[in-house]
């Protein structure tokens, strides 16, 4: 993740003179004073980006799992599911051009396995790819895009091993502890792993990476009557708490 610097700016520039003799004292306090407030918003703009970023990754996970379940095992609506495909792709274009590096191989990469592999077999999928590359180029021709060559062949080439792991672990007898292994897809984490040591990538960039992948597990693991029972009881507690 690549973080502004904290820097002095225009008014602190021409509000601090070179040498303070010509300035007076009221334009050098102020000038302080705006250097003061540039540094305290730069500081947290850093929280405010991991944390848009971690829940943008966790929305991307579970939508695409609920797309997902939605036409292929008739669990959960297809008419949220085309909403959810519309704001999908919106986000994943929008985290593309606004994080740059990480999240365009990320998200690229996921975006060509799933044509190479023909697994956009629904029309969500379709509208939702289609609206997150058309806002990605949309937005890199305004404000510029960086595409990292590297992380994204390391990531397509993960997914590709992941993707004939987990086919190799279907039908055959290997064992609760492997066959699990293999059905996590775990060569993408060492894929992020390896380019956050190599590249390098903030080590922060695990956290919005499991919080997309624990998000697609998480809905994965809830069937239609898990949910609507979650929700009963979410109703429920709220009205206990009523006067």
């Amino acid at each position: 993740m690549t973080f502004a610097p904290v820097r002095t700016s225009f008014f602190s520039a021409t509000l601090i003179k070179p040498n303070p003799s010509d300035a007076s004292p009221r334009q050098v306090k102020f000038g302080r004073v705006i250097h003061t407030l540039e540094t305290l918003a730069v500081v947290g703009d850093i929280p405010l980006r991991v944390a848009v970023l971690i829940s943008s990754y966790a929305f991307l996970g579970g939508a695409i799992k609920y797309i997902d379940q939605a036409y292929d095992e008739n669990i959960g609506s297809i008419k949220i599911a085309k909403i959810l495909a519309v704001l999908s792709g919106l986000v994943m274009g929008g985290v593309m051009v606004a994080d740059g590096g990480f999240s365009t191989a990320f998200f690229l990469a996921m975006l060509i396995s799933l044509v190479v592999t023909k697994k956009i077999d629904n029309v969500s999928f379709l509208a939702g790819t289609f609206i997150g590359l058309a806002t990605f180029l949309a937005g890199g021709l305004i404000w510029g895009m960086d595409v990292m060559l590297v992380p994204l062949a390391v990531f397509l080439i993960a997914g590709a091993v992941d993707e004939l792991a987990d086919g190799f672990a279907h039908g055959r007898d290997l064992g609760r502890a492997v066959e699990y292994f293999l059905h996590y897809r775990p060569f993408s984490d060492f894929a992020l792993v390896i380019l956050i040591v190599a590249v390098p990538f903030d080590w922060i960039y695990l956290v919005p990476y499991f919080a997309f992948t624990f998000s697609y597990l998480l809905i994965g693991m809830l069937d239609e009557g898990q949910v609507t029972e979650s929700v009963r009881g979410i109703i429920r507690r709220a009205s206990q708490l009523r006067p």
